[in-house]
């Protein structure tokens, strides 16, 4: 009879972990591209998929217990910098075309974001569209001026 409990409480405590995981790998990966990414000042890139709206890029990783994303990007802040072809330990994750592109931009809460996304040729355009469709109107701040 003990064993069952025990048996009970793992599934209860487990079926969590398991919802989000399966929400992160048929709900997002649906609705999403197939990215690559890292933060700066991490050597460990992770896969997962980024999702765009009217107002941000959200980075869901692959893996995760998570049901929110893990990196916000508020479309009005978003710079791009340079894009690379990968490098050295990069070609091992890395497929035929694919480039890196360093981000820094606000998160919801207003910290500073930071990082590298590795894309495909495809999905790098998504991401170029989305950066240059961004309004003037969504660019202003309610007071008046520009964010930079």
């Amino acid at each position: 009879m003990a064993t069952y409990i025990v048996l009970g409480v793992v599934v209860l405590l487990a079926l969590p972990v398991v919802a989000a995981v399966l929400y992160r790998l048929v709900v997002v990966r649906r609705s999403s591209t197939s990215a690559v990414a890292r933060r700066a000042g991490e050597q460990t890139w992770q896969y997962g998929a980024l999702r765009y709206s009217e107002s941000e890029a959200a980075f869901y990783r692959l893996v995760s217990v998570r049901f929110g994303p893990d990196v916000h990007l508020d479309r009005q802040t978003v710079v791009l910098g340079r894009r690379r072809p990968p490098t050295g330990p990069e070609l091992d994750m890395t497929e035929a075309g694919e480039m890196i592109i360093s981000f820094s931009g606000r998160d919801r809460r207003d910290r500073i974001v930071e990082g590298e996304l590795c894309l495909g040729p495809a999905e790098m355009t998504a991401l170029l569209a989305w950066v240059e469709a961004c309004s003037t109107d969504q660019v202003r701040r309610p007071g008046g001026g520009r964010r930079r």
